[in-house]
C-alpha cells in the first residue's frame, strides 16, 4: 500500500512509461540522471514510474525496472524529490508506490543500490530503513581518479613481454577463443564468475578493454565499462593463478591506460573491487593510490514484494 503524504500532494502511478516520454516530461525529477543509463542501454521491459503531483505539477518521482521474468528482481532505477518540497514524506511515499508497481508487474523482490559519496546518502538509508528494506549491504568498493591523474602510468616505456605472453585489445577477441574460455569455465572452473570479462556486455569498452594470451590461449583480462558519458569503469581483472608471479599485471594495467587516455571524452576512471579481493585492494591503496584519490562504496539493499 501507498505510504500516505501531505496535503496538497497525490502520488499518481504510471504502470508502463516509455523512455521518450520520460526524457520528455520528467528529466529534470530523475536521480541518478536517467538519461545516463538510457545512452548505455535500453530497458528490457518497459519502465514504471510513481509521480508526486503538487499544486504546481510534478514534484517528485521514482522509476522502476521490472524484472526480467515473474518473481524475480526489479531495479530501483531513479527516486528524487524537489528541493522545495521534502520533508513532507514525499520521498516515503514514492518508495511506497514504485514497490507497489514493482509488485504489480510480478517482480518478487525490489533492489536499489547508492554510493556512499552521495551527499543524499543519510537521507537514502533513513528512507530504506523506514521501509523496511534489507540492510544496505556493500557490493563494491570504488576509488576514482581524474584522467589527468593516470598519465603517469604510461609516462615511461612498457617493460617487455615474456615470449609465451601477447597482449590484444578485446575487440581482437575471436568467436573460437570466447568459446574455449566458457567450455574451460564450464569443465573445471579457473575464475570466479564475478571476475567473467562477459559480464555486462552491452556497456563493455571493447576499444579499451585489454586480453593477455599465453602460448596462444587467453589467461587474463582486464575490461571497461561505460558507466557514464565521461566516466568508464575498470570492472574485472584476473589473471592465470600460476602467471601471477611474473609481472604481468603492470603491463596489463598501461595498456588499458594507454587506450582510456586516446578517448578524449573520458574525464574519470574508477576501479571497482570485489571487497573480499585483497590482492586489488591492496593494489588500489598502493601504487595506485595516488591515481584513484577517491573511495566511495556501492552499496545494495532490497526489499521482498510480498
Amino acid at each position: 500500500m501507498t505510504a500516505p503524504t501531505s496535503a496538497p500532494y497525490a502520488i499518481h502511478p504510471l504502470p508502463e512509461l516509455a523512455p521518450g516520454e520520460l526524457l520528455q516530461h520528467y528529466e529534470g525529477l530523475t536521480f541518478p540522471p536517467i538519461e545516463r543509463r538510457l545512452a548505455l542501454r535500453a530497458p528490457a521491459r518497459p519502465w514504471a514510474a510513481a509521480v508526486a503531483l503538487g499544486g504546481a505539477g510534478p514534484v517528485g518521482l521514482a522509476v522502476v525496472e521490472p524484472a526480467p521474468e515473474p518473481g524475480g528482481t526489479a531495479q530501483l532505477l531513479s527516486l528524487r524529490v524537489l528541493p522545495g518540497h521534502r520533508r513532507r514524506g514525499l520521498g516515503r511515499a514514492l518508495l511506497a508506490g514504485a514497490e507497489d508497481l514493482a509488485a504489480a508487474a510480478g517482480s518478487g523482490v525490489l533492489e536499489g543500490s547508492y554510493r556512499t559519496s552521495w551527499r543524499s546518502r543519510a537521507a537514502v538509508e533513513a528512507l530504506i530503513a523506514a521501509r523496511g528494506w534489507s540492510p544496505p549491504e556493500t557490493r563494491l568498493l570504488l576509488a576514482r581518479g581524474e584522467t589527468a591523474t593516470a598519465r603517469p602510468l604510461i609516462a615511461r616505456p612498457a617493460p617487455p613481454l615474456p615470449p609465451e605472453a601477447e597482449l590484444f585489445g578485446w575487440e581482437e577477441l575471436a568467436p573460437a577463443e570466447r568459446e574455449d574460455l566458457l567450455a574451460s569455465q564450464r569443465g573445471d572452473p579457473w575464475f570466479p564468475a564475478i571476475l567473467t570479462p562477459f559480464q555486462d556486455e552491452p556497456r563493455l569498452e571493447p576499444g579499451m578493454s585489454v586480453g593477455l594470451r599465453w602460448n596462444g590461449r587467453v589467461a587474463g583480462w582486464l575490461t571497461m565499462h561505460r558507466v557514464a558519458f565521461d566516466t568508464v569503469q575498470y570492472s574485472t581483472f584476473f589473471l592465470r593463478s600460476d602467471l601471477r608471479r611474473l609481472g604481468l599485471a603492470r603491463p596489463i594495467i598501461r595498456e588499458v591506460v594507454r587506450r582510456r587516455l586516446a578517448d578524449p571524452d573520458v574525464r574519470y576512471g574508477i576501479v571497482a573491487i570485489d571487497p573480499a579481493n585483497r590482492r586489488m585492494r591492496d593494489l588500489v591503496d598502493g601504487p595506485l593510490r595516488a591515481h584513484l584519490p577517491e573511495r566511495s562504496e556501492l552499496r545494495v539493499a532490497r526489499r521482498r514484494l510480498d
